[in-house]
């Protein structure tokens, strides 16, 4: 039979890795936005301020991409077939 010190140290490995996990995830996520800035200041261009706060909220976990593109497409405008 386990003890209860045994049964608390796997519940904070558990934790542990599910953070190490989102966290790993959440720097992925900081790599790609850093990529596709990148990539428009190569270009000549930059995100407008408002596609910054929805690439922190991407980055934060709190937005897909396929919700932050229909922000972009609804706050420009922008009608897709």
């Amino acid at each position: 039979m386990t003890t209860i010190q045994d049964q608390i140290r796997r519940e904070l490995e558990a934790r542990s890795a599910a953070y190490d996990q989102a966290q790993a995830e959440r720097n992925r996520r900081a790599r790609d936005v850093h990529s596709v800035r990148r990539s428009q200041q190569i270009e000549g261009g930059d995100i407008s301020p408002y596609a910054q706060t929805l690439s922190q909220q991407y980055i934060d976990g709190t937005l897909t991409p396929a919700e932050m593109r229909a922000k972009l497409l609804e706050h420009y405008g922008v009608t897709v077939k």
